[in-house]
């Protein structure tokens, strides 16, 4: 997010929020959450990928809330957003396979189920986000780890986020999703949402495998 808002190490404030696509209430409805918000300050709303692009140069948000609809470009939208250097939540208006697998290759910095949308889980997609982590709906999470394990393989390069970097250090020492959690200050649930995403990102099935892979491509420093 834009540095200058980062007056808080432990909460954002003052954020400029875009939402755009989807359904009218749903932009409305969105709207409304984000005004209940005490860390947001403004929120601009329009329907149109070409009124947010205009949008992301002379409004300058701190994030953009998008709505994933078919047949809508919303590649270009989160692509335009990460040149900005803005960062994007992208909102899954419909439940089903094939949405959600659409969704999985989207370059979104996180994601959020529309049927789940309330003031506590606004707020908690957007302090995640703050925090370096990525909100994300289980059963996307599901559909994505499913996707990668067609090749059983790790990648050649892998890139993890620094706290997901930090919690393969903690896997590698063998501490349970709990003790993650308390090492790192977070909760159990975002424990397991980092696990879920090194997983995914290794081609994995289980945490095992996942240090053996992050041995193999470097991620962890040689035993000894």
């Amino acid at each position: 997010m834009a540095q200058a808002k980062r007056r808080s190490k432990t909460s954002p404030v003052g954020l400029r929020v875009l939402v755009t696509l989807g359904p009218e209430v749903l932009r409305k409805g969105l709207e409304a959450l984000l005004g209940e918000l005490h860390m947001v300050t403004g929120v601009r709303v329009t329907p149109t990928v070409s009124e947010t692009l205009v949008l992301l140069r002379r409004y300058r948000p701190d994030l953009l809330i998008l709505v994933v609809e078919d047949d809508v470009p919303v590649d270009q939208l989160v692509l335009a957003a990460r040149g900005a250097g803005v960062p994007t939540l992208a909102v899954l208006n419909r439940a089903g396979d094939a949405l959600r697998d659409r969704a999985v290759p989207l370059a979104a910095d996180g994601f959020i189920l529309a049927g789940e949308l309330d003031r506590r889980s606004l707020n908690h997609a957007l302090a995640e986000l703050w925090r370096g982590e990525m909100p994300m709906p289980l059963a996307l999470g599901r559909v994505a780890l499913s996707a990668l394990r067609e090749d059983q393989r790790p990648a050649a390069t892998v890139a993890l986020t620094p706290r997901e970097a930090e919690t393969l250090q903690l896997l590698a020492r063998g501490l349970s999703n709990r003790q993650i959690a308390g090492t790192m200050g977070i909760t159990e649930h975002g424990a397991k949402r980092h696990v879920c995403h090194i997983l995914a990102k290794l081609n994995c099935t289980n945490r095992t495998e996942a240090v053996t892979a992050a041995y193999q491509l470097g991620l962890l420093p040689a035993k000894r």
